[in-house]
């Protein structure tokens, strides 16, 4: 199980975890630099008071040791710049002092016992600078002591006796502390500055985040019209929220598609049960009136059998066109083979003209000329599909048109990948309000003339269908004497089969 610090830290935000972070990271660079800062300072320091020790007590073993005093009184004497607080100090050849020059500010210096540098010693030493206290004690090279002294002594060259020159560490450390002081605060304000700006560049980065946690909150209470601001460049929020926003894309065209699907299931349905209730009701009607011996003549008996049988093809038709319209739902692959289109029209408009005396059929060019013998245009299509679509159309226009009137189809080619063809009537025409909509399964213009000539409200639905799986294009168009003109465009090859 997660411990309690786990668990707390998992509640933390990601904008206190990154500051939080940084500043930890920041901190322990300041530190570590901190550190070495204070380690090169020191070493510095100790250099330098180092060389001033040596050079002076380089020059003070080359003087008389008994003049040694009266000359620096009369600044006959140059020496390195020495700090304000230092001590020298003349030794005889048993380490015993003969006399001191100190200079110092403050009164309860404590200076160290210089005693025990014997001539013997200071020879050992060989210039070589050390630190000693107040009791003689020699110590390690180190300044962090507050009571020692930094001490180099020399043998005269022409006298029986050494010098040594000291300096206070106290000196160094204090420049030291005050180092650490300066540098501590700057470090925190530094350190208190930078959490700031973190803080507050990682809230403005993260203002996007928040933003599609808004929209988020948004989709999930049902608006999926909200998007995400398209951000230019290649960031890594800007690829976020184009995602977001494709994905938020596809989301809202699947649920419109699955709430459109479903509309047009309830309605199909809906239409499906009233468009068959009525010829039910009608065949069930008859067949009570026989049962119950209403019909009593034999033409009455016949009259009802025919409306039967009428009824039961206008069922027989719908359960037909149903199921083609399931098939096309269902089957979304095209089965295509190269076909002539103007031997299919012929078949087709031989076969629907047979015995129908009232209209006249012609195939002709899309310009409305006869057709060329032997002309040949081929399409890969569903043969039988592109058949259904053709005996709909012509039927649709036998259905609306008058008695002595023409229905022409047109079949032609404007590129090569495009076949066209039109089925032409000169009945009452389709008003422009209405164009969309013929194609919506049981969608009726006139619902009582179209019952009355078998039409079942499916035949444009399946025509549209079928084309749309061919990626084919419907359009409806005023025929120019009157009536209305279907035009079918078809790709003359299909690359993807």
């Amino acid at each position: 199980m997660p411990s309690k610090l786990a668990r707390a830290w998992e509640q933390v935000s990601l904008r206190s975890k990154l500051t939080g972070l940084s500043v930890a990271i920041i901190g322990l660079l300041l530190l570590i630099s901190s550190f070495g800062t204070v380690s090169v300072l020191r070493a510095y320091l100790q250099q330098n008071t180092d060389n001033l020790l040596s050079a002076t007590a380089s020059i003070l073993a080359q003087q008389n040791p008994a003049e040694i005093e009266s000359r620096l009184t009369a600044k006959r004497l140059t020496l390195p710049r020495l700090p304000s607080d230092y001590l020298i100090s003349v030794l005889d050849a048993r380490g015993e002092t003969v006399y001191q020059i100190m200079a110092s500010e403050a009164s309860d210096m404590k200076l160290p016992d210089l005693d025990l540098l014997d001539l013997n010693f200071v020879f050992a030493a060989a210039g070589v600078p050390f630190d000693l206290d107040q009791y003689g004690a020699l110590g390690e090279v180190t300044i962090d002591e507050h009571d020692s002294w930094r001490v180099v002594a020399q043998p005269f060259r022409d006298f029986e006796g050494s010098v040594a020159v000291a300096l206070p560490n106290s000196t160094n450390l204090e420049l030291l502390r005050q180092y650490r002081a300066i540098g501590g605060g700057f470090g925190f304000l530094l350190l208190g500055l930078s959490g700031l700006s973190i803080w507050l560049t990682i809230a403005q980065a993260l203002r996007p985040l928040r933003e599609v946690e808004r929209t988020a909150k948004l989709v999930a209470s049902g608006d999926l019209s909200q998007r995400l601001i398209e951000r230019p460049g290649k960031t890594e929020i800007a690829r976020l929220n184009r995602s977001l926003n494709t994905m938020l894309d596809s989301l809202e065209d699947s649920v419109s598609s699955r709430n459109k699907t479903l509309g047009q299931m309830r309605r199909f349905v809906a239409d499906a049960s009233h468009e068959l209730r009525t010829p039910l009701v009608s065949v069930r009607g008859y067949a009570e009136l026989y049962r119950k011996g209403a019909l009593k003549k034999k033409s009455e008996v016949q009259e009802a059998m025919l409306k039967i049988e009428s009824e039961a093809i206008r069922m027989s038709s719908l359960v037909e066109s149903l199921l083609t319209l399931a098939r096309l739902d269902e089957n979304q692959q095209l089965d295509a083979k190269k076909v002539d289109m103007i031997e299919l029209i012929q078949s087709v408009v031989k076969s629907g003209s047979s015995g129908d005396k009232k209209l006249t059929f012609t195939v002709l060019t899309l310009s409305g000329a006869k057709l060329p013998k032997d002309e040949k245009i081929y399409a890969e299509i569903n043969e039988g599909q592109i058949r259904q679509v053709l005996v709909n159309l012509i039927e649709n226009a036998k259905r609306f048109s008058s008695t002595k009137s023409s229905i022409e189809i047109g079949i032609g080619q404007k590129t090569e990948d495009e076949v066209i063809f039109e089925v032409i009537d000169h009945g009452e025409g389709i008003p422009k309000q209405l164009r969309d909509k013929i194609f919506e399964r049981f969608y009726r213009a006139d619902n009582s003339r179209n019952r009355e000539t078998g039409g079942t409200g499916l035949g444009l639905a399946i025509v549209k269908e079928i084309v749309l799986l061919h990626k084919g294009r419907i359009e409806v168009r005023d025929t120019p004497q009157g009536g209305a003109t279907f035009r079918v465009k078809l790709p003359a090859r299909h690359d993807w089969v």
